[in-house]
């Protein structure tokens, strides 16, 4: 298998949505300075929230390999071997690789997400070849929680 490289830089594909998030905290931050009058609060504010929202506007670089996925963005590294992927998930802008068997509330966390950029085709190709004991209709909840109580609710 040939390594597959390829930078996703979701804020270039939309935006319209990146203006929208960045009025949306320059709005935040005018109305905490405005009510607070104080510059401190209003600097953790808005650090606190470009967290939330740096993956959008940073490009992150995705590599996959014989060995495993490596996923670089300008402050994070993640390395992961196939063998630590049970199941995947795809939707329209790209796939979670999972370590869980079926769809469970963790796997946002403990997963993998992988962008696409023009290039779906190509990463499912990898991602079906490396994870291939996966079946598509194993997608009950799981509850990794313990306790439960959230019958009836449907998957996620």
């Amino acid at each position: 298998m040939a390594d597959l490289s390829w930078t996703a830089w979701p804020m270039l594909r939309s935006p319209v949505r990146a203006t929208i998030g960045l009025f949306v905290i320059a709005l935040m931050a005018w109305t905490l300075q405005s009510w607070l009058r104080t510059g401190y609060f209003t600097i953790l504010a808005v650090l606190l929230m470009w967290g939330q929202v740096a993956g959008f506007y940073l490009p992150t670089r995705y590599t996959l390999t014989e060995k495993g996925v490596f996923v670089r963005g300008i402050v994070s590294r993640k390395e992961k071997d196939w063998s630590e992927f049970r199941s995947f998930h795809r939707d329209r802008e790209g796939v979670l690789l999972s370590p869980f068997i079926g769809r469970s509330r963790l796997e946002r966390f403990r997963g993998v997400s992988l962008q696409f950029h023009g290039n779906s085709g190509e990463v499912m190709a990898i991602v079906e070849r490396m994870i291939p004991d996966y079946k598509e209709d194993d997608q009950d909840v799981v509850d990794e929680g313990g306790e439960g109580g959230d019958e009836g609710q449907g998957t996620v």
